[in-house]
């Protein structure tokens, strides 16, 4: 009788694990894995060191021999070094309130001969011609800048204004401007994958980077703590939706404050995901985490670069000797430009 309880209740533990596991899911998402990959590489770090530090960098671009980093935390927000001579060139635009300063950088997106930066804290987003980056003469202005009409957190140039994903109590997942930053239009659902979210979940659980393509007029979204990719269209039709390589969901949950005000706590719950995706001649290259956040060390470990093609299909896979922070791409020799934090702050290029 006891013999017969337990597998009783044995079955019962795993139907309702798998019942429970069923109802997370994505509906209308394809899945995929590590092993849908066609190839595993596993790249090699080398420190690059310039004739000055690149003290903390974050964000890069690379611009034919010009490497432009965003700094963290010093006065000139821009560092640009040349990576042939291993010198640094200048310093640009300074931390402040001032009309050509900026306060939070949030992108750098390089369209053409143009770099978008946008600034989270002033909400604007400044054009600025990459020639002037190569000329280095004197101090470096916008020849073109917007105020956004919302608060926004990622925000892209697109061929007709920007997108930004929402930060607005409309329930919608992308906001379009236009080129002058006013609101154009709201459009796209929340993903669902079986669990109820309030808004301020949604927008935290479904935070994302981008990846926008001119070419075939596409917004790649890639989630930082759901390995969730969404590909719209640049009206905001979802063309696709891909999960995976791990099928890891959002963990957010809002919290009441006594002051009436809410925040929301899943830190040490989350896994992180996808950061610093870039294309790069047909090819999505996205650095890929799969762990939690480590509170000691205040950092996320990511040691995958994923690879994927146009329509969202997995290529290769690099596994990296060494965590990154954040990375970029030279479109001409497909080398790895990164920061690593570990131990100290540094450049490193990977190399198979």
């Amino acid at each position: 009788m006891r013999k017969v309880l337990i597998i009783n209740l044995l079955s019962i533990t795993i139907f309702l694990f798998a019942t429970c596991h069923e109802t997370e899911r994505y509906e209308n998402t394809s899945l995929f894995s590590f092993k849908d990959f066609k190839s595993t590489t596993k790249l090699n770090a080398t420190t690059i060191e310039f004739d000055e530090p690149i003290m903390l960098p974050f964000l890069f671009v690379k611009s034919d021999s010009l490497l432009i980093v965003q700094n963290i935390r010093t006065n000139n927000l821009l560092f640009v070094y040349n990576v042939n001579s291993r010198k640094k060139i200048g310093e640009f635009i300074s931390f402040g309130s001032g009309p050509n300063d900026l306060l939070r950088i949030k992108n750098m997106q390089l369209v053409g001969s143009y770099l978008y930066i946008s600034d989270s804290q002033k909400r604007t987003v400044s054009k600025y011609n990459i020639k002037d980056f190569h000329e280095s003469t004197g101090s470096l202005l916008p020849i073109h800048k917007v105020t956004i009409e919302h608060p926004f957190n990622n925000i892209a140039y697109t061929e007709n204004g920007y997108v930004a994903t929402a930060m607005t109590p409309d329930n919608k997942r992308l906001v379009f401007y236009n080129s002058e930053g006013e609101k154009a239009f709201a459009t796209g659902e929340y993903p669902y994958f079986g669990k109820d979210l309030t808004i301020i979940e949604k927008m935290e659980g479904f935070s994302s980077c981008f990846a926008v393509s001119h070419k075939y007029k596409r917004i790649y979204l890639f989630g930082n703590t759901t390995d969730l990719i969404e590909i719209y269209d640049f009206k905001g039709k979802l063309i696709k939706q891909i999960h995976g390589p791990e099928q890891i969901f959002p963990q957010a949950k809002e919290v009441s404050l006594p002051n009436g005000m809410a925040r929301v706590s899943a830190l040490e719950k989350s896994t992180f995901a996808f950061f610093h995706p870039i294309i790069v001649d047909d090819e999505i290259y996205v650095s890929y985490s799969g762990n939690h956040y480590n509170i000691e060390e205040q950092n996320v470990t990511i040691q995958h670069i994923l690879v994927f093609d146009m329509d969202g299909s997995p290529l290769r896979k690099y596994e990296l000797s060494k965590s990154i922070v954040s990375f970029t791409v030279d479109p001409e020799t497909k080398s790895i430009y990164a920061a690593s934090n570990i131990p100290d702050y540094h450049l490193v290029i990977f190399e198979e």
